[in-house]
């Protein structure tokens, strides 16, 4: 998610050799003598159009249409918002980094409506999911290694909501690499609101640098679904009976509309972005062609757009 840039490169590029010199002037060595550190750190703050995650555009929900985000449903924000972070990479392999968005919505708020349903109680008549809105924080690490011309990853994805509830995770990551074309998975490792132990997402990534540092991006995502989990599934925690046929239990109650569905595909996103000059500023646009959720409901074509400052 990182906005690293060709023009954010040779500036800090630059920046590095000029204070070389200054450290080789007052050493009394050459610049190219100078010590070079075998961490690299880049950083990034964004401003998107809207927030889909993993091409839900329309509803994470059994039914069409979604309540959108007055009623904690997809998209993450169908506003515009800022996103931020930043990473650091060691000549060894090891990579850490950090990345954030605003949400527009409360996963507190979520959280709490199936505390709610689950005791039996009714919430207060102020409730509302736009109050106490959430920022979603990811933390990942991991390690980058090469067999011959094939890469590889292992890492690891901590997500955490500053107002959040039974939304906090664990995520793997495994992803193999070779000509421009990057594979991956990402397996959920506990239940949450958004998702359920055991859910894989499965991405290829494809890009290709055209002319004028056009860069041209391509992504296909797919998912294997737990059916069954503590928040999304067939079951009414209250009763513990099971939902009736064609419904689903979805975070706060059996709703009819669909049941779950074992996987399938989630979006394609087709992409192209450019920096400007040598500013630190990218621009991109990009367009999903929807896919399915985890009952099953098709989603909606969208096309949003970014601009990124890189450091």
């Amino acid at each position: 998610m990182s906005s690293t840039t060709i023009a954010k490169s040779s500036r800090h590029t630059r920046i590095a050799l000029f204070v070389a010199s200054l450290l080789a002037v007052s050493s009394g060595v050459s610049a190219a003598d100078a010590p070079k550190s075998d961490f690299t750190y880049t950083g990034h703050i964004d401003l998107v159009s809207a927030y889909y995650l993993r091409g839900a555009t329309t509803t994470y929900g059994n039914v069409k249409p979604g309540l959108g985000n007055e009623g904690a449903d997809a998209p993450e924000s169908d506003k515009p918002v800022f996103q931020w972070g930043a990473d650091v990479s060691h000549t060894s392999g090891f990579y850490a980094g950090y990345w954030a968005s605003f949400i527009n919505y409360s996963y507190k708020r979520l959280g709490e409506s199936y505390d709610y349903y689950a005791s039996g109680q009714t919430p207060p008549a102020d409730f509302s999911f736009q109050k106490d809105k959430s920022i979603e924080n990811d933390f990942y690490g991991g390690y980058n290694g090469a067999i011959g011309d094939f890469g590889y990853t292992v890492g690891l994805t901590g997500y955490v909501y500053y107002n959040g509830k039974h939304s906090n995770a664990l995520e793997t990551k495994l992803a193999a690499s070779y000509a421009g074309v990057t594979i991956s998975a990402q397996t959920l490792l506990n239940d949450t609101v958004w998702g359920n132990k055991g859910d894989t997402y499965f991405l290829a990534n494809y890009s290709y640098v055209l002319p004028y540092s056009i860069t041209a991006s391509a992504s296909l995502g797919a998912y294997y679904y737990t059916k069954e989990g503590k928040y999304l599934g067939t079951h009414d925690p209250l009763s513990g009976a099971t939902c009736p046929t064609d419904t689903a239990f979805v975070v706060n109650g059996c709703f009819s509309g669909a049941a779950p569905v074992q996987g399938g595909y989630r979006h394609l996103i087709l992409g192209v972005s450019q920096p400007i000059g040598e500013s630190g500023v990218t621009w991109a646009l990009q367009g999903i062609l929807g896919g399915v959720n985890r009952y099953g409901i098709r989603q909606g074509n969208r096309i949003f757009g970014s601009v990124s400052y890189g450091f």
